[in-house]
């Protein structure tokens, strides 16, 4: 009896740790030289901290108090380029707070090991592997996942369209969105470009909680991995038919126009400027294509936004979208360089190294459909 009276009480304190502890991730986003953004679903709404190994714990705080999520987003700064860290994460449950001024909490929990290295100018080289127009086919997301060597890989980035038009809700995005990559993103960061499909349905804010960035916008920016200067572009939607999409409430003209005069700028920034090779990554390319209606977008952004990114000396465009394979040689678009659009439920393997980038695209049963080596 004394036996089973103490294998219940075992049984019962690991259904009760399970309770309040890692639902989902963690995943890293965020990701420079000096700072990383680790983030993490729990199953019960709680506080939450980073531990790292120093013992030293980073606490989820918002304006000076220790805040009750689900959805945990802890940035630690004052890191150094290149900086390995190794952290895990953790929390306290929360299980009852109607009374404002003393808030009851459960157990704390605790998550497994993981290590994460900063982005490094510095850095020789530059390997990194883009998903795109998955559509919440998780299987194949699974598959191309499955077969990305952790080891030799800077970053995933996610190029858009993971999941569809939809009603947003925490779980669901994680569940189709981040969990097929298994443990990844846990030492890998990831970062990400906003499709037409992430604009459409409800509560599309939830995409800038799960993939923080904070500088200067959520779904544009710039960072820099060894020789690689980056810049991303949200192009938004990609017909005349967006405002029926969007019930009348779409702004997407004043929308690209900012990020226009924002680009003008950032492209002459000094880290920008300087760097060896220079990418850029949209979701929807800047392609002057000969269907006039339905690819309206692609060639307002040919018009408005290639000739700057000519006159910056961008080496590679990679974008998405069209759910098929397009190379278009320099010229061919008014573009002053290559623009390579990855097939829908592919993995794009991208490597800069010893002055040629490579480029790679993969079946999700780990066939090689492209292959293009560029001299910038």
């Amino acid at each position: 009896m004394k036996k089973f009276l103490l294998f219940l009480l075992s049984a019962t304190l690991c259904l009760n740790a399970l309770a309040g502890g890692v639902k989902a991730g963690p995943w890293v986003s965020e990701a420079r030289t000096d700072r990383i953004t680790i983030l993490w679903t729990s199953d019960v709404p709680g506080m939450a901290y980073v531990e790292l190994a120093d013992g030293t714990k980073v606490w989820e705080t918002y304006a000076g108090r220790r805040v009750f999520h689900r959805l945990h987003s802890v940035r630690i700064d004052g890191l150094r380029p290149g900086e390995v860290l190794r952290y895990r994460v953790g929390g306290q449950e929360l299980v009852d707070d109607s009374n404002a001024r003393n808030p009851k909490f459960g157990d704390f929990y605790a998550g497994e090991w993981h290590t994460v290295r900063t982005f490094d100018p510095k850095a020789a080289e530059c390997r990194f592997s883009v998903f795109n127009d998955i559509h919440m086919r998780t299987q194949w997301y699974e598959s191309l996942a499955a077969q990305v060597d952790s080891a030799s890989t800077d970053f995933l980035f996610l190029n858009g369209d993971i999941t569809s038009a939809g009603n947003y809700v925490l779980d669901t995005l994680v569940h189709y969105a981040i969990e097929p990559l298994g443990n990844l993103p846990a030492g890998i960061p990831m970062l990400f470009g906003r499709g037409n499909h992430e604009g459409r349905g409800n509560n599309v804010e939830l995409f800038a909680d799960v993939y923080p960035n904070s500088d200067p916008a959520p779904f544009y920016y710039t960072f820099r991995q060894g020789p690689v200067a980056f810049i991303v572009f949200d192009a938004g939607e990609t017909g005349q038919s967006r405002s029926v999409l969007y019930s009348g409430k779409d702004v997407y003209e004043e929308y690209l126009n900012e990020q226009i005069e924002w680009a003008r700028k950032a492209l002459r920034e000094p880290e920008f400027r300087k760097a060896p090779v220079k990418i850029c990554l949209l979701h929807v390319p800047m392609i002057d294509h000969p269907d006039k209606t339905d690819y309206l977008l692609q060639r307002w952004l040919n018009v408005h936004m290639v000739p700057m990114l000519n006159k910056a000396g961008i080496d590679l465009m990679i974008g998405a979208d069209l759910h098929t394979q397009m190379y278009c040689e320099p010229g061919s678009m008014h573009n002053d360089f290559p623009i390579f659009v990855n097939n829908e439920a592919r993995r794009l393997d991208v490597v800069y190294s010893h002055g040629f980038l490579t480029l790679r695209s993969f079946h999700p049963t780990g066939r090689l459909e492209f292959e293009k080596t560029i001299k910038p």
